[in-house]
């Protein structure tokens, strides 16, 4: 009996892990006491929208900066000024106050060291369940304080969209069925001498077994009258970890366990004339990489057995020059005394 309970359910995860992603209430929504660590990034385009989308950032270069984002009770950062609100999103010295339920998420407002900003009415910033071609648009307005000066007014819509789904490869893993939502925040801010248009652009891709997004790419524009466009740009990549992970990134040995400091990513797969492949180390180790075929008779040496620093790196196969005829292949790359094997296919 163990056995087939076990079957069944190795078989309805494999089936909801290839079905498309749709954001749920239980799923997705923020949920008390949760932190979620995060990894800035430079920005880069976040690519196509539509169905069966591949966004590869495996090449993506970190700033440095950790982020940590925490969600709380509505008595972890009480205001008089936000209403009603039953929790409290702290992400990068914004905190944000929210109205939770089953069917949405509302944001009263938010504050930051020198900034106020309260909505007339709640604005909602989610809606469950969110699946692909879904998409909601509200207005909203409400009142800015900086620094405590002169209130500023503030108006505009906010439209949030499943625009695309696919298979997102970053760094250290590729992960298929993948929803990419994006929303856009537009409002026009007036002061007692100026007034200035917003635009907020963010893309959140969301995966299978994971809470909160895993990729997330921002972009800020603001327009004050008489003055130049001020434009930010920025990303982060979650370092959640996933309930259970569509995810791929080669054939490990057995002796590796899951919380390696090391991942390994080949593509495309199968491969005609080149081969990229990329790796991400979490601390500097020694890494050696060789490719061999399916019968051990042919292997090179494609680097040598040198210490390498923290972070990603990447190389490219050239099967002209490999003398490489079509078959079955293995990249093996040994990272100190610890070995990953990726099967590539050459066609």
């Amino acid at each position: 009996m163990k056995k087939i309970t076990l079957l069944f359910s190795l078989l309805f995860i494999a089936a909801v892990s290839f079905s498309q992603v749709t954001l749920t209430y239980s799923d997705n929504a923020l949920t008390y006491g949760d932190s979620v660590a995060s990894k800035e990034i430079q920005y880069v385009s976040p690519g196509l929208a539509g169905p069966n989308q591949m966004w590869d950032f495996s090449k993506i270069s970190f700033t440095g900066t950790n982020l940590s984002s925490h969600v709380n009770n509505s008595t972890a950062s009480p205001s008089k000024y936000m209403g009603d609100y039953n929790l409290v999103f702290d992400e990068s010295g914004y905190v944000y106050y929210n109205n939770l339920s089953r069917t949405d998420l509302e944001e009263n407002g938010y504050t930051t060291k020198n900034l106020s900003l309260t909505y007339s009415k709640p604005l909602i910033k989610m809606k469950y369940p969110f699946s692909f071609g879904d998409s909601f648009t509200q207005n909203f307005a409400g009142v800015a304080f900086f620094m405590n000066t002169t209130p500023t007014d503030f108006s505009g819509n906010y439209t949030v969209t499943a625009d695309a789904y696919g298979t997102l490869i970053l760094p250290d893993k590729n992960i298929k069925n993948t929803l990419r939502v994006k929303s856009v925040k537009k409002a026009v801010e007036i002061g007692p001498c100026n007034a200035t248009d917003v635009t907020i652009t963010r893309f959140f891709w969301y995966a299978p077994g994971y809470r909160y997004p895993v990729f997330v790419l921002i972009n800020k524009k603001y327009q004050t009258t008489g003055q130049d466009s001020v434009v930010t740009k920025t990303g982060y990549v979650s370092m959640q970890t996933g309930l259970w992970n569509n995810t791929t990134a080669g054939i490990t040995d057995p002796n590796t366990d899951d919380n390696s400091d090391f991942t390994v990513l080949s593509y495309p797969n199968p491969f005609s004339d080149n081969l990229s492949y990329s790796y991400f180390l979490r601390k500097n180790m020694p890494v050696k990489i060789e490719l061999f075929d399916v019968a051990g008779k042919y292997n090179v040496n494609l680097t040598d057995d040198l210490s390498q620093t923290e972070g990603i790196h990447t190389g490219t196969l050239d099967a002209t020059t490999l003398g490489l005829t079509p078959g079955v292949y293995y990249l093996r790359f040994t990272f100190d005394k610890k070995v990953v094997v990726s099967k590539v296919v050459k066609i």
